[in-house]
């Protein structure tokens, strides 16, 4: 088992990975309405590797399944695969994510069916009327991996808390490795220094008001605004 300095390291090395993602991934997190952490849930599904791939047939950055995927939107299918398309991927997740808070109206429930699927949160709820996730969690009526996800991310979101811009600054050699084409350098420091303010200002970080506090969970995700 990992030690939370391991899980902190290797949470960094994530985060800096998906540097090069995280501002657009949060600004269209903010125009779907929902809190604009969500953007930070590629790090538990897919580490930010973009081409990342399940066992059961999950693929991206947000790991969708090809069924949830078309549910939601995309073209999947010998020729194309929209879930390598950040944009596109982004926002069939967050069309995901909202139906799901729409359906528990409770974040870590809506985040624990996105990772198990509506029906192993279905069942549980039928054993377990109106109970919370973590009601859930204890009861053990939740798959171990859908017990574990939700807190780690939390945790992830948590430990993002702490770092400027709500992820860890890339080194220079990072961002000339990972930019293909290179950005042009100034619009790049414009978001990753204080400079870069304004653009910050249209998908507030997650880690100021999108979120609150609380002593039981350390992070309460904050409900979307209404539609």
């Amino acid at each position: 088992m990992r030690t939370r300095r391991e899980f902190a390291d290797d949470t960094r090395e994530t985060m800096a990975r998906g540097a090069r993602y995280l501002p657009q991934l949060r600004q269209l997190v903010v125009d779907a309405g929902l809190p604009p952490g969500l953007a930070l849930l590629p790090a538990v599904e897919s580490g930010f590797e973009p081409r990342a791939r399940g066992r059961l047939g999950e693929l991206g950055l947000w790991q969708l399944r090809p069924a949830t995927a078309r549910r939601f939107g995309l073209i999947v299918n010998s020729q194309r695969d929209d879930r390598i398309d950040l944009a596109r991927s982004t926002h069939a997740a967050a069309r995901y994510l909202r139906f799901l808070h729409a359906r528990y109206r409770d974040w870590p429930l809506a985040l624990a069916a996105y990772n198990a699927g509506e029906g192993r949160i279905n069942r549980a709820l039928a054993r377990q009327p109106r109970a919370s996730f973590w009601e859930l969690a204890a009861s053990g009526h939740l798959p171990r991996k859908s017990r574990d996800y939700v807190p780690r991310f939390l945790a992830v979101v948590r430990l993002a808390e702490h770092v400027q811009a709500c992820a860890p600054r890339p080194s220079a050699a990072q961002v000339r490795v990972a930019a293909a084409p290179p950005p042009s350098p100034p619009a790049r420091a414009a978001h990753e220094t204080r400079a870069g303010q304004g653009t910050r200002r249209q998908a507030t970080a997650h880690c100021e008001p999108a979120f609150a506090r609380k002593p039981e969970t350390g992070i309460a995700l904050a409900a979307p605004p209404a539609l």
